[in-house]
């Protein structure tokens, strides 16, 4: 009798520790994929604003170069400040352009929560909102691609005999055009930076709430 009493209370005590053990709600892993998110988002528009920042002093180092260069050679060799500029901006680019990957991974943890503990919507927000964030992250850096290689190659052809008064102006216009398309996307973009940072605050402190409840 004593026997069978004591492994009754053995297979209740294994019982309450698979329960104990039971990783369905994997907060804390949960709680770094959020914080890793949010990581991700913040460095996304320290760059962003890197990008800004070095494209504001274009302007002036083309007319620099404008001033100083009668022959505009070094818009041919590529040696003006302006192709410095443009090769930092390349490198920003690439920064932004392994955000996309890092993130998936993150949402990846988030998608695998089968708890009862958290609520699912706050969850899918996240999740809903980092994938906007992405997409209009891709849009923008192409545009942005496109709008660098367009800089490249006006500057260089400033330095052709073939280049006339008309296509100088030509040019100008059409990179103002692109300049100006950029800043609708960025806009764009920041409206879904601001509710993916909304929607992982939410998530943080839901998470923080039940981490604090069981302490």
């Amino acid at each position: 009798m004593i026997q069978k009493k004591w492994a009754l209370l053995a297979m209740s005590s294994l019982s309450l520790v698979m329960v104990a053990c039971d990783d369905s709600e994997n907060l804390e892993e949960m709680q770094e994929a959020a914080t890793e998110l949010d990581r991700i988002k913040n460095e996304t528009v320290e760059e962003l604003n890197q990008l800004v920042e070095t494209e504001s002093q274009l302007q002036e180092q083309f007319t620099e170069t404008m001033e100083t260069d009668e022959d505009l050679t070094t818009f041919g060799d590529e040696s003006a400040s302006v192709f410095e500029n443009i090769e930092t901006r390349r490198a920003v680019l690439s920064e932004l352009e392994g955000k996309e990957e890092e993130m998936t991974a993150h949402q990846e943890v988030l998608a695998t929560y089968e708890g009862e503990l958290l609520d699912q919507a706050e969850i899918d927000a996240v999740i809903s909102s980092t994938d906007a964030f992405a997409d209009h992250l891709t849009l923008y850096t192409d545009a942005y691609a496109t709008t660098l290689d367009s800089q490249s190659e006006y500057f260089t052809f400033l330095s052709t005999d073939e280049a006339t008064y008309e296509e100088f102006v030509e040019g100008i216009e059409t990179l103002n055009e692109e300049r100006l398309e950029l800043r609708t996307e960025l806009a764009e973009l920041d409206e879904v930076i601001v509710e993916m940072d909304d929607s992982i605050a939410q998530l943080q402190s839901s998470i923080d709430e039940q981490l604090t409840e069981e302490e």
